[in-house]
């Protein structure tokens, strides 16, 4: 098979760069090599779908803003793309919640998302507790309020990608990739594991946690691994008012969902690897022990809940900093992107990212949001681009 454009990884950032492409009406024949085209194991389904702007690094508010309208108006951009899923954005907030140990650290997070057009108030615990009274910890000194900012169904999200990219004449084929030809110059076709090879002038990696493996089959080093993180979906015996999507300095969050709330906190202890069994070894009774006592804690009505499910999906967590790494990586190789390392902000993220990819397939370079940061040069001065006082 020859094509223009090879994606490696059909998720969402790999579907979202497809539909730019196929957009621009300027990338020729573009393919997509997914092995899971069912997503049964893939990442994006099993998110939370938060789309938000708080964040401390410039690059991740704006392509947070980005990505906001974006889905925002996800129906509208699409309008000619039939069968397409309602992503059923919801715009109910985000709110931080710190003690004063971080205090200082979330006014300047604040100062910078307001400077670069965020709508993000500073309100104090009193207010917190007039608008949200289900919270209830009186630690709590501060609070981060972005009202524009919401969550969407992630499923629906990465579906409407790729169909919206099908429509506009993307082939997704199934496969795994299991080797890449190159010689000193570029990278030249794809093996699968079918049999078939995909020849391409230009590559993208997007394989999200298999992504280092990828990688290796040209000689690129990326610092992304695989990282278990898991969400409870619960149901209160008490009613709440309506909440926007809470967050602590620990990286405890929950969200409205339904007629319950989903929720948990990324397990910073636990080994790089992918987990099969959420109830034995490290995540064994973590909602009871861990998850469930913060949640009390800061909302007293939970108390009083019942546990319905927990689902595990895993991150491709960034080593270095838990940022998105894009751009070039394989050394001697000028024909292959990636974007990675996203560490749990690749839903959000996924409209302004796979433009990005698209404009680094057709151009050589970022045009709408300038994302030179992130890219891999960071990873070998070892000079961290960490998110700070957000988890």
């Amino acid at each position: 098979m020859k094509c223009d454009i090879a994606i490696i990884g059909g998720g969402i950032m790999g579907s979202a760069a497809a539909y730019f492409l196929s957009r621009s009406g300027k990338a020729g024949n573009v393919v997509v090599v997914e092995p899971d085209p069912s997503y049964q194991f893939a990442t994006t389904p099993q998110g939370a779908g938060g789309v938000r702007q708080q964040f401390s690094v410039a690059e991740n508010i704006l392509m947070s803003r980005y990505s906001l309208e974006f889905y925002k108006g996800f129906a509208n951009q699409m309008t000619d793309v039939p069968d397409l899923p309602d992503i059923g954005f919801v715009s109910q907030g985000y709110l931080f919640v710190v003690t004063k140990e971080g205090e200082a650290t979330l006014r300047r997070n604040q100062a910078l998302q307001a400077s670069l057009g965020a709508n993000a108030e500073l309100i104090d615990y009193d207010e917190i507790q007039r608008r949200f009274p289900s919270i209830e910890r009186d630690d709590i000194v501060l609070g981060c309020h972005s009202a524009d900012d919401g969550w969407i169904d992630p499923n629906a999200g990465l579906w409407g990608f790729r169909r919206a990219a099908e429509h506009l004449g993307t082939t997704f084929v199934k496969a795994r990739v299991t080797g890449m030809n190159s010689d000193d110059r570029a990278i030249r076709s794809l093996q699968l594991d079918n049999g078939h090879v995909v020849e391409a002038d230009f590559f993208i990696n997007t394989a999200g946690p298999w992504v280092s493996q990828i990688a290796k089959m040209s000689g690129g080093n990326l610092p992304i691994v695989p990282m278990c993180r898991v969400q409870h979906f619960w149901k209160c015996a008490h009613e709440l008012e309506p909440m926007p999507l809470v967050k602590d300095e620990s990286g405890m969050f929950f969200r409205p969902e339904g007629d319950g709330f989903v929720g948990g906190r990324p397990s910073f202890d636990i080994e790089p690897g992918f987990v099969d069994d959420i109830y034995s070894g490290f995540f064994a009774n973590y909602f009871e022990e861990t998850i469930w006592p913060m949640m009390a804690a800061l909302v007293p009505k939970f108390e009083e809940i019942r546990l319905e499910s927990s689902w595990a999906g895993h991150y491709a967590q960034n080593t270095l900093d838990g940022n998105m790494i894009i751009g070039r990586y394989s050394p001697g190789h000028d024909n292959i992107v990636t974007a990675c390392g996203f560490s749990g902000h690749g839903i959000m993220h996924a409209p302004a990212v796979g433009r990005a990819l698209s404009e680094l397939a057709l151009t050589g370079a970022f045009e709408t949001l300038d994302l030179s940061r992130m890219e891999i040069g960071r990873v070998h001065k070892n000079e961290p681009l960490a998110e700070v006082g957000i988890k």
